[in-house]
């Protein structure tokens, strides 16, 4: 017995016995592609029609959820199902299920908000788009992410795609974004095709990647990661092909796209570029473990290309990318350290938006416990027959971070944000061993039921059992991923939820403060409205500006803070004071996220109403701006 579907067996006697009453029933069974494609395409028009549910105003209505999980069920248990059939699968069907599978998802993230950008992270990226197209020149300070400019990969392909083609921003970005997440995918597959041998497995490690909590969301989104990774992917491949024996004749070629390729990455996305490394460099590991000194010597020389390319662009074109970093690499290490030493978390309690419904956490638990399990299995697998091929053994050895993922989650303050990142490229070693060990469980279920007739029964119920399990697994990335629950329909406003906190009116004010104040104004703004604000109004919005808002007087001492952020411009949304963050703070540095127990009082919203020399420049009925430049504390 080789690969489930791919191999029958070693006993041509059994099979000529039982293989032919096997081969009917599954003949029976089988699940053409072009059904599965059909089923796609119908679930992408369900989920479509969920969301126009909830921009009707049904968002928090259970048919609408429940019409939004059909149509996921519609494109993923199909796919799933004939992956992990019994059914012999030639290696073109299954790249047309992981492409349908990929596209469907993708085309089910463009339908959230198919007219422009409504994602926070893409509005900051589109604003430097913008800003290479006015100036021409890349490096122009973005405001919404100051680090952004600086790995301006994605901008520079956008910016020339719309200049080429006259097309929008907007449209060329999802052209930019959805090619650049399907070649990854497509790259992803064919690794792990060369590093198994086996079509089978690949399809049900590329199912398995699919359980990444951000590969429907963020994975595919109009962000520098998205087109970093399939650079990423590249540099890989190129290095497996260029340790491959059959690959002397074609060295050069393979040399170039790999040196390419890692320089692509670094001047796209910093934590991509720093993980090409680190990948690198468990590769190289994992070759000398196995003896492969081909591999190892290929992936070292990557590395040291690859380490030296981001130091260089760190000192002489990024040097703030550390400063932008430590942050979060404190946090993560504090965390761990806290777990080492046996004490508790130092993250703050949950709020109830952030902890999500019991049915979501019971769904996590689930799926942490799933693949905490299964990766064990798929240890023992590569022991037992990859153990001498090197690729397999780096596989091993960077699953590991999975565990790793699990207690950054547990233990780092805003850990779920941290672990839901890294996801993108953890699943990519767990999802490998995971698929060896789903292959073995199905893999002895068809052996059961080729062998021992007796037994026949038992393989429809293990591979079913496999079938619900990865759903189950692809369930909770979409559950648990981004949007969060409390927009995972698109609906009308809601305080600090993130997408829906981008609207018309807040998208009108905006054009408001572009066409009359002009670009650059420093603003005080809410955590909801800054990224509208910043990328359609092109303004400048300040973070930490709370104490503006939920203090109930403009006295001398909030006038000079005022000045001393250079603040010239607030702007004040209304409904604050009517419901809870969604998100737990209000603002973009909140030092009271999730500890607030009532909404924003009224009061101290329009206090600036009563200031003297405080000037009301634009009303809208919810959203107000005002010009604080006339304060009569303001220059004292």
């Amino acid at each position: 017995m080789t690969v489930a579907g791919e191999s029958i067996g070693r006993q041509p006697g059994v099979n000529s016995r039982l293989g032919n009453a096997a081969d009917t029933s599954a003949a029976r069974s089988r699940l053409p592609v072009s059904v599965v494609a059909l089923s796609a395409a119908t679930g992408v028009l369900v989920v479509a029609a969920a969301y126009t549910a909830g921009r009707l105003g049904h968002a928090s209505a259970s048919w609408a959820n429940h019409l939004y999980w059909l149509g996921q069920s519609l494109i993923l248990a199909p796919v799933a199902a004939r992956l992990l059939s019994r059914r012999i699968l030639t290696a073109g069907e299954t790249v047309t299920l992981i492409v349908v599978l990929t596209v469907a998802e993708y085309f089910v993230k463009v339908c959230y908000s198919p007219a422009a950008f409504t994602y926070a992270d893409e509005l900051m990226h589109w604003r430097s788009t913008t800003d290479v197209l006015q100036t021409g020149k890349l490096f122009t300070a973005n405001n919404l992410l100051p680090i952004s400019p600086y790995y301006p990969g994605l901008e520079e392909v956008t910016s020339a795609l719309v200049s080429i083609t006259g097309l929008s921003i907007y449209a060329s970005g999802l052209i930019v974004a959805g090619v650049a997440h399907l070649l990854f995918v497509c790259v992803l597959y064919v690794i792990f095709r060369h590093i198994s041998g086996s079509h089978r497995i690949a399809g049900i490690a590329m199912l398995l990647y699919a359980s990444s909590s951000l590969f429907q969301s963020f994975d595919s989104m109009f962000v520098y990661q998205a087109l970093a990774v399939p650079f990423l992917g590249l540099t890989v491949l190129a290095v497996w092909r260029l340790s491959s024996p059959q690959t002397v004749g074609s060295r050069v070629g393979w040399i170039t796209i790999a040196a390419l390729s890692a320089l692509a990455t670094v001047v796209t996305h910093h934590v991509t570029s720093y993980l090409l490394v680190a990948t690198l460099e468990v590769i190289t590991l994992g070759s000398l473990l196995a003896r492969d000194r081909a591999s190892a010597a290929w992936a070292s020389i990557l590395v040291l290309l690859s380490a030296a390319a981001f130091a260089g662009w760190i000192v002489f074109v990024a040097p703030s990318t550390a400063s932008y970093l430590q942050p979060a690499v404190e946090g993560a290490l504090q965390g761990l350290r806290a777990i080492l030493a046996g004490a508790h978390s130092r993250a703050p309690p949950p709020t109830s938006a952030a902890s999500g419904p019991l049915g979501n956490r019971v769904l996590a638990g689930v799926a942490v416990l799933t693949m905490s399990a299964l990766l064990p299995v798929g240890w023992w697998q590569v022991w037992r027959r990859y153990r001498h091929q090197p690729w397999v053994v780096a596989m091993a050895i960077g699953s590991v971070c999975w565990y790793a993922l699990i207690a950054v989650r547990l233990a780092v303050a805003d850990g779920s944000e941290l672990s839901g990142r890294a996801s993108t490229f953890v699943f990519v070693p767990a999802g490998f061993i995971a698929a060896l060990a789903v292959e073995r469980l199905v893999g002895n279920a068809f052996r059961w039921q080729v062998i021992r007739a007796a037994m026949r029964w038992r393989a429809p119920i293990v591979i079913a059992a496999a079938v619900v399990g990865v759903l189950l697994l692809i369930f909770n990335g979409l559950a648990n991923g981004w949007p969060p629950y409390w927009e995972r329909l698109p609906g009308p406003y809601q305080v600090a939820g993130a997408e829906r906190s981008v609207g018309p009116e807040q998208i009108a004010s905006a054009d408001w403060a572009l066409a009359v104040l002009g670009p650059g104004n420093r603003f005080a703004t809410d955590e909801g409205d800054l990224p509208v604000l910043g990328s359609y109004g092109d303004q400048n919005p300040v973070g930490d500006v709370g104490y503006l808002y939920t203090s109930p007087a403009f006295t001398r001492a909030v006038a000079q803070q005022v000045q001393a952020q250079s603040l010239g411009y607030i702007l004040v949304d209304r409904r604050l004071s009517s419901a809870l963050p969604a998100s737990g703070q209000y603002f973009p540095v909140d030092p009271n996220a999730g500890k607030y127990t009532h909404p924003l009082p009224l009061a101290d919203l329009t206090k600036f109403n009563h200031i003297h020399g405080v000037a009301r420049i634009y009303d809208s009925g919810n959203i107000v701006i005002y010009n604080l430049q006339g304060s009569a504390y303001y220059g004292s």
